[in-house]
């Protein structure tokens, strides 16, 4: 998956038969209310993005997908309501800047056409990198990062040099256990490129880690559960663990927040 916090891609659900036979597209096709929400700490409420599926085989379009009669609010800590309003392209947003802070609880709330759809994440910590190291026979990045319940953490290796490279996704999702005052756990990177990996590198290897509401994992290990794609956000298979919910919704409505980008030698 492409960054959840770059999570940027509008979600499209193809829904296939299993059977090798041809089916008429228009008939197979069941629509979908697609969720996209990324909220991140320290920053500014983005709004929330509803769209719709499209049959299989036509081409995306974000006027043809977005949905403009969807009547939403939020609620924080179970008590400030925020009515969102339709802006553009589906995305709902507040009429003013909403702040977001770490250990809020955001929920959401929204209609369309008498279907009722409900989101809850939990706002993560700043992940603290506590150490670092670079995997010289596996040729990857690791860190420990201090862990707090209700969290799960990935991490991306960065190459900070004549241009900024990142990774295409995170290796895995680590979920801490026995949480204590100072307890801490162990995330790694994806196998960097060979070209990387010389000692020309050793200082513009960086890594960063990302601190997700602990729903993130379940939709990480189901994310490619079907059909191998590119992007699990632009078309996927199989039984994906969104975590939103309602009658055909699917999508994310998901907290993270990211550490400093720490240099690995």
């Amino acid at each position: 998956m492409k960054k959840i916090v770059s999570i940027v891609a509008l979600i499209l659900l193809l829904i296939a038969c299993e059977d090798e036979q041809i089916v008429d597209i228009d008939t197979a096709h069941e629509e979908f209310t697609v969720v996209q929400a990324e909220l991140k700490q320290n920053g500014r409420f983005p709004g929330v993005r509803f769209t719709k599926t499209l049959p299989l085989g036509t081409p995306y379009d974000i006027e043809a997908a977005e949905l403009k009669n969807i009547i939403a609010y939020i609620r924080i800590n179970g008590i400030q309501i925020i009515p969102l309003h339709y802006t553009t392209d589906g995305l709902y947003k507040p009429l003013y800047d909403v702040y977001i802070e770490n250990g809020q609880v955001y929920e959401l709330f929204a209609e369309r056409d008498e279907t009722f759809i409900y989101g809850k994440t939990i706002i993560p910590q700043k992940p603290t990198i506590t150490q670092s190291n670079y995997n010289q026979g596996e040729y990857y990045l690791e860190a420990q990062v201090r862990s707090f319940e209700g969290e799960v953490y990935s991490a991306l290796w960065i190459i900070n040099s004549s241009t900024i490279e990142k990774a295409p996704d995170y290796f895995s999702v680590s979920v801490p256990t026995n949480i204590t005052a100072n307890s801490t756990v162990n995330v790694r990177s994806m196998i960097l490129p060979e070209e990387y990996r010389r000692s020309e590198y050793n200082s513009s290897r960086l890594i960063q880690v990302f601190a997700f509401d602990k729903s993130f994992k379940s939709y990480f290990d189901s994310r490619t559960s079907g059909n191998s794609v590119d992007d699990p956000f632009i078309q996927g298979g199989g039984s994906i663990e969104w975590n939103v919910q309602g009658d055909n919704v699917i999508g994310m409505f998901i907290g993270v927040a990211e550490s400093n980008q720490i240099i690995v030698e």
